[in-house]
C-alpha cells in the first residue's frame, strides 16, 4: 500500500502534466470567491429579513395606534310625515246588547251515537241464489273460478217477477 505522501506525489505529477503552472492558485482563488459570495448573500438575506420584520411590526403598530382617516357618512335627507284624525264616518263603533246570545242547557239535546258496520252485505252461495228464483227456470253459467252469470230461460223473467 502507498502512504499518503505517495498519493500526494502521484496527484502532483498527474496535475503537473495536465494543468498549467498557476492552476492551483486560480482554483484556490475561485473557491475563496465563491465562499465570500455565499457569505455576503447570507448576510444580505439576514439583514433583509430583520428589516422586513421591523417593517411589519411598525405597520401593525401604526395601524392600531394611529387612527385612520374618518369615513364620511352620508345620511339620507329627512322626510316629513304628517297625520290627521280620521273622519267620524270611517270609525266603527259597537254598542252593548246589539248581539243576541243563545244559551243551551244539557237537558235540551239528545245524544245520538252511530257505529260502522264491518260487512253490511252477506254473500250467498249458488244454492241460495237459485232458491231466490222461486222455482222459475234459470241457469247459472260459470265463466271463471270467481265469475258466474244467472240466466233466466223465460224472457219475461229478466225484467223481474214477484217473489212468493
Amino acid at each position: 500500500m502507498k502512504t499518503e505522501s505517495e498519493h500526494r506525489l502521484l496527484l502532483d505529477d498527474v496535475l503537473a502534466e495536465a494543468a498549467p503552472a498557476d492552476f492551483e492558485r486560480a482554483l484556490l482563488d475561485g473557491t475563496l470567491r465563491a465562499v465570500r459570495r455565499r457569505r455576503q448573500r447570507q448576510h444580505w438575506r439576514r439583514g433583509l429579513t430583520v428589516v422586513g420584520v421591523f417593517a411589519a411590526i411598525a405597520l401593525v403598530v401604526w395601524r392600531t395606534l394611529l387612527p385612520g382617516t374618518p369615513v364620511k357618512v352620508i345620511r339620507p335627507a329627512l322626510r316629513m310625515v304628517s297625520s290627521r284624525p280620521l273622519p267620524p264616518s270611517m270609525i266603527v263603533t259597537t254598542t252593548p246588547g246589539s248581539v243576541a246570545v243563545v244559551a243551551s242547557s244539557p237537558k235540551k239535546f239528545v245524544l245520538v251515537e252511530t257505529g260502522s258496520i264491518m260487512d253490511p252485505f252477506k254473500e250467498i252461495d249458488d244454492e241460495q241464489l237459485l232458491a231466490l228464483t222461486g222455482g222459475r227456470p234459470a241457469a247459472l253459467v260459470r265463466q271463471g273460478p270467481h265469475q258466474a252469470e244467472l240466466l233466466f230461460l223465460n224472457p219475461e223473467d229478466t225484467n223481474g217477477f214477484p217473489v212468493q
